[in-house]
């Protein structure tokens, strides 16, 4: 989502999307052409948001495409198939059904949508519905990238510990000058820690280092 969608809170500091932000979103129907989809259309471009409509549903997905709403039961009724990428959506993904069933109910959990809005079309609960699904998306976006970038953290944190561990059994050097080693070749090759300790691990000479630094001391 804009601004920036791979950095979805950039600019936005964490705050919520309001209703005066609904100009900037880009929506697809994925549905085909009846009074029900002509109702839905008519209100999302009455509350300001950009509307586009295709059927059948599209095997992809554009990036600029924030929104995307299914009529999943006339999916089904056709006999189509949804593409959707459910462990790292593209987009907030509503659906639209005409009635509850256990195996609708299913079929939603299955495809993680982030909101359910119900036939016939009302303009109650479309707002609130639209709002509170992008705010949870976005939420759950911040919170995979923050995850991935502590996870990116721990693992080179690992990489530091094993090439410590590798200059350490090599050589009987302690932890703390196994690490002033790293550092040194680091500064060195003008790079990271790190780095230095992946090509460490990937067999690279490091006593050439180790020889400096035992002079410079």
């Amino acid at each position: 989502m804009r601004p920036g969608r791979s950095e979805p809170f950039a600019s936005e500091k964490g705050q919520p999307f309001l209703i005066k932000d609904l100009r900037s979103l880009r929506v697809l129907l994925v549905q085909p052409q009846n009074n029900d989809s002509l109702a839905l259309r008519s209100h999302l471009e009455r509350i300001g948001c950009q509307v586009e409509e295709c059927w059948p549903p599209p095997s992809s997905y554009s990036d600029d495409i924030d929104i995307v709403f299914v009529m999943v039961d006339r999916v089904t009724e056709s006999k189509l198939t949804f593409h959707w990428q459910a462990e790292e959506p593209s987009a907030v993904l509503i659906a639209v059904i005409d009635y509850e069933s256990p195996l609708s109910i299913d079929r939603l959990l299955h495809m993680r949508v982030n909101a359910v809005i119900g036939l016939p079309i009302r303009p109650f609960g479309i707002l609130t519905n639209l709002l509170a699904a992008v705010n949870n998306h976005r939420r759950e976006l911040r919170l995979r990238m923050n995850l991935d970038r502590l996870q990116a953290k721990l693992e080179s944190c690992r990489t530091v510990e094993r090439a410590k561990l590798a200059v350490m059994l090599t050589d009987s050097h302690s932890e703390k000058e196994a690490y002033r080693i790293l550092r040194h070749l680091a500064m060195k090759r003008r790079t990271t820690v790190d780095v230095v300790s992946s090509q460490i691990l990937s067999g690279l000479n490091w006593r050439e280092g180790e020889e400096n630094l035992m002079r410079e001391e």
